[in-house]
């Protein structure tokens, strides 16, 4: 798998998990993301961070391993 394939998986998982989970954009913002930086999280034009990954699983209550839960 590329890098580029991972990253777009994974954005498509976080934008799903945040869908699924009732949240918007903004309402991110109370797990400290900005809302411009979500938008580019879901366009797949973010290399994650572990610490971000990490953010993401809890605002979606989520084990880190399901944001990779994609195959």
């Amino acid at each position: 798998m590329t890098d580029e394939r991972l990253i777009k998986l994974v954005a498509k998982r976080a934008k799903d998990l945040r869908r699924q989970k009732g949240l918007t954009q903004e309402d991110m913002m109370s797990h400290g993301f900005e809302r411009r930086y979500c938008q580019r999280i879901e366009a797949a034009q973010v290399n994650l961070s572990l610490k971000s990954l990490n953010r993401l699983a809890k605002a979606f209550g989520v084990a880190v391993r399901e944001l990779f839960d994609f195959e």
